[in-house]
């Protein structure tokens, strides 16, 4: 019995997907994966179980890789069969359900649909439309924010509806009690960051949804008023030489760094007093969830995914998008406040372990699965096996 897992890039599989691959494997199904292979040696190794095919996905959506995916897609269809397909990301999403064969049985997780309050009228419509035509070969639509739930009604049936909480935090391993002051300091040094230095850490990759460049322009202002911050952006992308020169345009190099794409985001947490996420669209995530189960204060922007896991002045604030100014007033306010840092911080953890940890999110994915009926296998041999010996 197989199932089919397919997203746009690598990376989404390794940063999101790799509990959900092991749970299906433990539920006694092999996975396949489908998704734009960059590293195949890296992804044996995390996934050495998994059979993997190379589809050429793009996330521009215009890109003649994408009819090529299409057309390999439906190759594989022909080729293969799957108790389950579970499609993510819009792109791969959308070229997936239009190639599988009406009879397999699809679940779609939506990280955020891309028909959105800051989106284009004309991007909107486009995207919404796609999302219906697609629709028609759903099984079962998952979505990780109320806002899009809502959205959602609009495209399928509500009882093909699933509504759980993002694909979960690890809050085991994003844990600040598993790093000692020692350890902290040592963390510190190997980045180069003084001890009197209030930490504040923005996970994203460097692009326009991200809005990296609000966050240039906040220091700009706070340096006025504060000197002992340093902003370390993590991430990479398209945009991220362009934000590079905007630091050293602006003399905010010493305080604001670059550090591209990191593996260790537990560590640099461990030493982050201040969490951030400025971005126009987001689906519930990752990131603050993080930072939340390391006990950081966030600020975040006043989009859907961002204001369900925020509570406003009791783990964090919510600002409006594109408002530097209004972003270097909270930032202000939390570095020269360690004891509203403290108590928001508190709060951010208890918020995640009571609704996005890591086990939760896969007991609701399970739901999902078995909704559809998708049931274990090993559960299944298990009680046949039992049956015989009475």
């Amino acid at each position: 019995m197989k199932c089919l897992i397919v997203t746009t890039l690598q990376r989404q599989v390794q940063l999101f997907l790799l509990p959900h691959v092991r749970m299906l494997q433990e539920m006694g199904y092999h996975v396949t994966i489908a998704t734009s292979i960059t590293d195949q040696e890296q992804l044996v190794n995390q996934l050495p179980e998994v059979t993997l095919y190379h589809i050429p996905f793009s996330r521009r959506i215009y890109s003649s890789s994408n009819l090529k995916a299409y057309v390999m897609m439906r190759k594989l269809f022909k080729k293969e069969q799957y108790s389950l397909v579970h499609v993510h990301s819009p792109i791969a999403s959308f070229v997936t359900r239009i190639a599988v064969p009406k009879t397999t049985k699809v679940v779609y997780t939506a990280h955020g649909f891309h028909f959105n309050e800051n989106g284009s009228t004309l991007s909107n419509r486009i995207f919404y439309l796609a999302e219906k035509l697609a629709a028609k070969k759903t099984e079962g639509l998952i979505v990780i924010n109320q806002d899009d739930y809502q959205k959602a009604k609009g495209l399928l049936p509500e009882e093909n509806i699933h509504y759980i909480h993002g694909i979960g935090t690890d809050a085991t391993n994003f844990n600040p009690e598993n790093y000692s002051s020692q350890y902290k300091q040592s963390i510190r040094d190997s980045l180069n960051i003084s001890d009197n230095k209030i930490v504040i850490t923005h996970v994203a990759e460097f692009n326009g949804n991200k809005r990296q460049i609000d966050i240039i322009h906040a220091a700009e202002k706070l340096k006025e008023v504060s000197h002992n911050f340093i902003i370390l952006l993590i991430g990479d992308g398209v945009l991220l030489e362009e934000i590079q020169s905007e630091v050293i345009n602006k003399g905010l190099t010493e305080h604001v760094r670059c550090l591209g794409f990191r593996t260790d985001i537990q560590d640099v947490l461990s030493v982050t007093d201040i969490g951030l996420l400025v971005s126009l669209r987001e689906g519930l995530p990752k990131s603050v969830m993080e930072m939340m189960a390391m006990k950081i204060p966030v600020v975040v922007t006043d989009i859907r995914g961002n204001r369900e896991l925020v509570k406003e002045g009791k783990t964090g604030f919510i600002i409006p998008v594109r408002s530097p100014d209004v972003l270097m007033k909270s930032l202000n306010k939390l570095i020269h406040n360690k004891e509203l840092r403290n108590v928001m911080g508190t709060n951010g953890r208890k918020v995640v372990l009571e609704n996005y940890e890591l086990s939760i999110i896969l007991k609701e994915t399970r739901k999902v699965y078995e909704s559809i009926g998708l049931n274990a296998i090993k559960d299944s041999v298990t009680l046949h096996q039992d049956m015989v010996k009475l």
